[in-house]
């Protein structure tokens, strides 16, 4: 209920209140009337059939208020998991990948004005529309003068190379991170292709020297924020070769956080993973549990893991080994796919009563539990999003602040 339904709510128990009170006036210890007088009687029958008949209104109301209040968060949330499919592992294109992919000729036009956008007009040579079996998806590899790049089989740019060895050094190349971190702000609203730089925040800078004087290629990575959180699947990451600031590489994943509401609490979440775990790891026992909130996008790997935990464990749940330690797949193999959904999730870690190796500390599975839906969304064996964004700034090797 709202406050002004409330207020009514209140307004009605006090009146009654007031009701009922109109027969104690006189101090009497019983609400009957004195007088054998019929009429008196009427009209006490009548005024408690109302009374009892106004509360129970208000119970029924009140109730049923907030038993729909209760039922609001947990029973008409839409559910977001769906059953994952299963996917060939290929790198043959299908009919289908090909008619559902861009023309040839959109591809080469879209690569041009792309070039010709981030000032490189450079003219655009062979292009192959192709099929990575890893991650089940259709590539245009597009080669141009000075280098290749890539776009998804919709036309979005991810990927950009040009080899160092095209451009001419200069001789005192080297630069301070002071002034890389500036480069970098300055080629991110160069590259970004939706002029949002404000967005990003900058949240690793490396280099390919041990000193600053010595590298002479700098990479930087930026990650899309909201408010106090950071998507590692909106990122834009620039390499460049400093003084003559020649753009090396350049690559934008654009996988759109949803920043879906926060109703399942960290216990709750706890509970969920925990349930889920006993079904899966049935040799340990839990140790220990913690959880954060942290962005994360959907995933199989607990399929894998649900589906055989010791194969999953030596990474051999679809691959064996083969000729000269080289893998190769099995005959049952089976792979499954999931929608690509980048959410607000309670990364929940569960640390097992064992050790494997001794300077990783006791073996431990994330469950990436939806903040709003309760379901299990997806995993990762070591660490989610939010851990792993904490050790990408504390890296040594990232001079971002230091």
């Amino acid at each position: 209920m709202n406050n002004k339904e409330i207020y009514n709510e209140f307004k009605k128990q006090v009146a009654v209140y007031k009701f009922e009170q109109e027969y104690k006036e006189n101090k009497r210890t019983n609400v009957y009337p004195l007088k054998k007088d019929i009429k008196e009687w009427r009209k006490y029958f009548m005024k408690k059939r109302i009374v009892q008949t106004v509360a129970t209104l208000i119970v029924t109301i009140t109730l049923g208020m907030t038993v729909y209040a209760g039922t609001k968060v947990y029973e008409n949330i839409e559910k977001i998991w769906k059953t994952p499919e299963t996917y060939e592992f290929t790198n043959v294109l299908s009919e289908e990948d090909k008619k559902n992919a861009i023309s040839e000729e959109e591809a080469r036009k879209k690569a041009s004005d792309y070039l010709e956008k981030i000032g490189l007009e450079n003219e655009v040579g062979g292009l192959t529309l192709r099929k990575d079996a890893w991650d089940n998806k259709v590539i245009w590899d597009i080669g141009f003068k000075n280098g290749t790049m890539t776009m998804n089989s919709k036309g979005e740019f991810e990927y950009l190379n040009i080899p160092s060895y095209t451009y001419t050094i200069p001789k005192n190349y080297g630069i301070t991170r002071e002034q890389a971190r500036i480069v970098a702000k300055e080629l991110l609203s160069k590259y970004n292709p939706n002029n949002n730089d404000n967005e990003y925040e900058l949240v690793s800078l490396k280099r390919n020297g041990n000193t600053d004087e010595e590298a002479y290629i700098w990479y930087a990575d930026f990650y899309k924020k909201y408010e106090n959180s950071l998507n590692m699947y909106e990122k834009i990451s620039i390499g460049w070769i400093p003084t003559i600031n020649g753009l090396y590489s350049l690559s934008i994943e654009n996988s759109k956080y949803e920043n879906n509401e926060q109703i399942i609490s960290k216990e709750e979440a706890i509970k969920i993973a925990k349930e889920k775990d006993e079904k899966i790891e049935t040799r340990h026992k839990i140790s220990s549990a913690e959880a954060e909130i942290g962005i994360d996008k959907m995933n199989t790997d607990v399929i894998y893991r649900e589906k055989d935990i010791e194969e999953y464990d030596k990474g051999t749940i679809n691959f064996k080994p083969g000729e000269n330690g080289k893998m190769i797949l099995k005959d049952d193999a089976v792979f499954y796919k999931v929608e690509n959904r980048v959410r607000k999730v309670w990364e929940v870690t569960l640390y097992y009563d064992y050790t494997k190796y001794e300077d990783n500390g006791l073996e431990r599975y994330v469950y990436f539990i939806d903040s709003t839906t309760g379901e299990v969304i997806g995993g990762n064996r070591w660490s989610g999003a939010k851990k792993q964004i904490q050790d990408l700034i504390s890296d040594p090797y990232n001079v971002i602040e230091k």
